[in-house]
């Protein structure tokens, strides 16, 4: 009777403790979750940089002749004309370093004159000895004597030329070095930089030492940007790409461009990065810049490697993953009648915001993107209410700097 008893009894409190447990589950209330549909559309992977802008054709202005600097004509953000005189040096040392150079070449040229006379002559005496040493007139030492003048007159005329072409070359020189003092503009474009003033001395470069970098010309017609890429993303990389760079400095306004060059070689990376790092500079052309856009401004580039249009496709933080048989395998929590289940997906190309769904889902499927702390614990058949996002909100989110977590 006892262990019936007992049997009675412990039956009766498993009937309890199953009733409450449905009583208590029954009333929980359901998680509030965000989702969207499962929708086409498109999926651009990305390559990401940044980098300067910069003009693609940009010249700096250096002295090559030391002096005091008289002029800057042009300031900084002044249109120039190819031939616009840019910086002005004070000539008049160089101006009479010309004078002493053609005063010098003057002389020599009448040494040369005197020279070529002096031969004329001995080349007659030479004529006349051979005649009269023929006749016996001259003797042999009166001979050579006439032979040994002609060729001494030959060396004297043959070094007045010679000294006539280096007094001709310190004239060229001078003038040159007087010329270099005008500094005119090799492009036409706007002065994009003025790095001295009137008074300053202009020093020019040699070796082991840069010049004085007095102002930069740039070509605003054709802007650049320059990136340094990862070598992993390299095979990615392609001519004519198409880019979209973003400049925070004017408001995250948007430019399109394209790629015009990648690097032939490799490079270490920069400062702060681990040192087996290499990258490739990438050379993105701004197909349509405007006036707001300055060289020297930070752009942040979005370099587009791949696109596949009207795909189904869903928000990347939405993409759980667990392993299965030592493989790891996708997965997406789905919100149906206010229940969770777990379904499994096969997935494409990825870009910053979406993940292409290339099995498990046919579209139009309520699938759940957060928030992240339920996932951990979240499991079929749980009871969620769902806050359904637009695409366009949960864009709007992610570029706002919202973080979308995955595993």
């Amino acid at each position: 009777m006892k262990r019936k008893h007992w049997v009675l009894t412990g039956a009766g409190l498993l009937v309890v403790v199953v009733v409450v447990l449905s009583i208590v589950k029954a009333g929980k209330r359901p998680e509030e979750v965000e989702g969207v549909k499962a929708e086409r559309g498109d999926v651009a992977p990305t390559v990401t940089a940044d980098g300067l802008v910069t003009a693609k054709t940009t010249v700096n202005i250096s002295s090559q002749v030391m002096g005091e600097i008289v002029a800057l004509p042009r300031k900084e953000g002044a249109a120039v004309q190819k031939g616009d005189i840019l910086v002005q040096i004070n000539p008049d040392t160089y101006q009479r370093d010309v004078a002493s150079a053609k005063a010098n070449l003057d002389a020599a040229a009448v040494a040369a004159r005197q020279a070529a006379a002096s031969l004329a002559q001995r080349r007659r005496e030479w004529a006349r000895a051979q005649e009269l040493f023929a006749q016996g007139i001259f003797s042999t030492t009166q001979h050579e004597d006439a032979k040994l003048a002609l060729e001494q007159a030959e060396l004297a005329a043959q070094s007045a030329r010679s000294q006539v072409a280096q007094a001709q070359a310190y004239y060229q020189k001078a003038q040159d070095n007087l010329a270099k003092t005008t500094m005119r503009a090799p492009i036409a474009g706007v002065v994009t930089a003025v790095n001295a003033k009137e008074g300053e001395t202009a020093v020019m470069g040699t070796m082991n030492f840069a010049g004085t970098v007095i102002l930069t010309v740039s070509d605003l017609s054709e802007i650049i940007t320059e990136v340094q890429v990862d070598e992993v993303d390299l095979p990615r990389l392609k001519l004519g790409q198409d880019v979209i760079v973003t400049v925070d400095a004017l408001g995250g306004k948007k430019y399109d461009g394209r790629v015009v060059e990648i690097g032939a070689s490799a490079h270490a990376g920069a400062q702060g990065l681990q040192s087996n790092i290499r990258q490739f500079l990438v050379k993105v052309a701004i197909l349509r810049p405007d006036a707001d856009l300055k060289p020297g401004i930070t752009a942040r580039v979005k370099l587009i490697a791949d696109k596949r249009r009207g795909v189904l496709r869903v928000p990347v933080g939405a993409i759980r993953t667990e392993e299965k048989s030592g493989e790891q395998a996708f997965f997406v929590f789905t919100a149906a009648d206010g229940k969770v289940a777990k379904v499994a997906v096969r997935t494409g190309l990825s870009d910053d915001l979406y993940t292409e769904v290339a099995d498990g889902l046919k579209g139009g499927e309520v699938v759940i993107t957060g928030p992240y702390r339920l996932f951990k614990t979240m499991r079929e058949g749980d009871r969620v209410k769902v806050k359904l996002l637009k695409q366009e909100e949960l864009e709007r989110k992610q570029e706002a700097g919202v973080k979308v977590e995955v595993d």
